[in-house]
């Protein structure tokens, strides 16, 4: 039979003490309330709530379009078949998880698929789809 290694640590039945260290940090940080103070330090500044005004200058004006919904509804279905032909006759995709859908079905593009063309003026003024097959705008 092989000799069965040795543990390299000797076992004990004593513990560390930890509430006397505790107690220590405890005395340390009455006496020293600061001590950790400058860990935390930040150079306080001013700041002006208008300081974006001082960016914004000769940019062009940017007005948010309003696309929000003409009208929104509350729809009750008595059962699933007539959900089910609702879903068909709107042409939306609608599960069990659906909260909202439009009509029309409203096709959204991710932003990820857009790009932004620059042309040999330096204008950035044309976007390309990278859903448009038909490559126009290119």
């Amino acid at each position: 039979m092989a000799d069965t290694p040795k543990s390299q640590v000797n076992e004990s039945g004593e513990y560390e003490n930890l509430m006397e260290l505790a107690d220590q940090n405890k005395q340390e940080a009455e006496a020293n309330p600061d001590a950790f103070q400058s860990l935390f330090e930040v150079e306080e500044t001013a700041i002006n709530p208008d300081h974006w005004t001082e960016h914004w200058k000769g940019m062009p004006d940017y007005k948010q379009d309003d696309n929000g919904p003409w009208k929104t509804i509350r729809m009750h279905f008595r059962n699933e078949e007539d959900y089910i032909a609702f879903s068909k006759l709107t042409k939306n995709n609608l599960s069990n998880k659906t909260k909202s859908a439009w009509y029309p079905k409203l096709e959204i593009t991710k932003n990820a698929l857009l790009r932004w063309i620059e042309d040999d003026d330096g204008d950035e003024d044309d976007t390309h789809n990278d859903e448009d097959e038909t490559n126009e705008g290119w």
